[in-house]
């Protein structure tokens, strides 16, 4: 994380402020995920789109985010939308262990389960000094992060003094509310302060390693749209 001098002393008044306003040290936050995403040759009506209902439990230096068991979320499949694509929808729930940077990911792609063990990924973070933004009720910095394949914006709160974020993110010294990138849209829509008595961690599945499930995803895929190549050659053929 890279801190200039005028960012550190903004982080710390961020903190004072916090602590006299109280802090959350365990909870649950929920959030809205907006995946975007298009291939070559979709219909004009297919969606570009995709919307999810997540949480993540807060207990310590643990966390658990997965989707949100309050909402039962509406898809936007058309008449157009593959069925291997609606197969290939993931349903995931990551496990984050900060102190000892572990991370179990549980994943149901395909109709199967996968377990990827991986580590928690270290984000070189800049923050941005004197950019603020109000996310769920919490007032939150500006940090960023970029390099040759992703450009993420993230807003943080220090009200809640945990390295911590939704899905993958983290690192900051508050929890992230708020991602931005050019594929997702997180945002917090509720915070709860409330005890948490226990977290499950994920462990039905098949382990494989993250380079391991990065390459069937990706042999997938390749496959899905083969298929779908094909299928609008034979359309447009009138076969």
């Amino acid at each position: 994380m890279n801190v200039s001098l005028k960012s550190f002393f903004i982080i710390v008044l961020f903190a004072h402020s916090s602590a006299l306003i109280g802090q959350v040290k365990e909870g649950i936050i929920k959030y809205k995920q907006t995946v975007y995403f298009e291939f070559e040759n979709m219909p004009a009506d297919m969606p570009k789109s995709m919307e999810s209902f997540h949480r993540m439990i807060l207990k310590n230096d643990e966390s658990v985010y997965e989707k949100d068991p309050d909402v039962k979320s509406q898809n936007n499949d058309s008449e157009n939308t593959p069925r291997m694509f609606r197969r290939m929808r993931p349903t995931k729930t990551i496990y984050k262990n900060i102190s000892t940077s572990k991370v179990i990911e549980h994943q149901n792609m395909f109709g199967k389960d996968f377990l990827v063990m991986d580590t928690i990924e270290n984000f070189k973070w800049k923050i941005s000094a004197g950019e603020q933004k109000v996310v769920a009720g919490y007032t939150c910095m500006k940090a960023f992060y970029k390099d040759s394949t992703n450009n993420f914006v993230v807003f943080f709160t220090t009200q809640i003094p945990k390295k911590n974020g939704p899905d993958k993110f983290g690192g900051l010294p508050g929890v992230i509310l708020e991602v931005q990138s050019a594929q997702t849209h997180i945002i917090a829509t509720e915070v709860i302060n409330s005890p948490v008595t226990e977290l499950v961690i994920p462990s039905k599945g098949d382990k494989m390693s993250r380079s391991e499930f990065t390459t069937m995803v990706k042999q997938k895929t390749e496959e899905m749209r083969q298929m779908w190549g094909d299928r609008m050659g034979r359309r447009s053929s009138g076969q």
